[in-house]
């Protein structure tokens, strides 16, 4: 007789509020039902095995603008709100990937409306599988929740830092939220780098973000765009960055999902 291992399987939601869903063998695995404009979004680095040289550039350069302009932060508009009691609890169902956008809009009346410079980055609805070790394939799943994240966007570039990141339960009430939205004056013009000049500097270990150890064997450059930096400090000026986002191949063994992937950025202002 051959033993069937069976678990619940959960992969890595961080809750909009920090809060993580995940115990011992209990966890809560991402199944994106559809990706938008930034598919990094809420995915971070995962276990590594290479350098950033050993990336695999799977995109064209983007053509560089010469200068980028430069805001400084007035104001921060913050909201942190999270039902505990019902974000840590599987659901009869949550708002589809169809439903959800329609829905987060409406919920976000009573934290101030949604934002005109907001655009909808991704919808994942969330699940608990039962997933057996031995079969490899899912015996069960729960509904969990349905996240969605809106990214802000100041003259058609990302502002990493910016952003919405909700979570609806049952009839789409939002369960938990963490909103982050700066508002800017223009502070000027900057001279800025290529993308080729940013790869360069990726390869040489030249990053804003520091990865916590080595990069999976067959990771990919998917993307490349400029974009800007948020700091925390009210009256601080944004960084116009390269963003460099990275695939990982698939971990064999679990529920099929769409590959992780993390976010990479180069300071893209010009030295002169």
């Amino acid at each position: 007789m051959t033993l069937q291992k069976t678990h619940w399987i959960i992969l890595g939601l961080i809750l909009a509020c920090g809060l993580i869903l995940g115990i011992a063998v209990i966890g809560l695995h991402l199944t994106p039902w559809r990706m938008y404009a930034d598919p990094s979004e809420g995915h971070s680095i995962a276990t590594m095995q290479g350098g950033l040289d050993n990336l695999i550039l799977d995109t064209e350069f983007p053509k560089s603008p010469v200068s980028m302009s430069i805001y400084k932060v007035k104001i921060i508009d913050r909201v942190q709100d999270v039902i505990v009691e019902k974000a840590l609890t599987t659901k009869n169902s949550t708002p589809s990937a169809d439903e959800a956008p329609a829905l987060a809009e409406k919920g976000l009346e009573k934290y101030g409306g949604l934002p005109k410079d907001a655009q909808l980055g991704i919808v994942i609805p969330n699940y608990q599988y039962k997933y057996n070790l031995t079969t490899n394939t899912v015996e069960e799943q729960k509904s969990v929740s349905t996240q969605v994240i809106y990214m802000q966007m100041l003259n058609g570039s990302r502002v990493i830092g910016g952003s919405i990141n909700l979570m609806l339960g049952e009839n789409g009430e939002i369960i938990s939220i963490v909103k982050t939205w700066p508002a800017y004056e223009y502070a000027g013009e900057v001279n800025i780098i290529s993308a080729e000049q940013a790869y360069e500097k990726l390869k040489n270990s030249e990053t804003i973000d520091k990865p916590l150890g080595n990069i999976k064997e067959g990771s990919k450059i998917s993307d490349i765009r400029l974009g800007y930096k948020l700091t925390r400090e009210t009256n601080s000026s944004l960084t116009p960055i390269w963003i460099f986002n990275v695939t990982i191949p698939p971990h064999p063994g679990y529920p099929p999902a769409l590959s992780d992937s993390f976010r990479l950025t180069v300071d893209a202002t010009k030295i002169t």
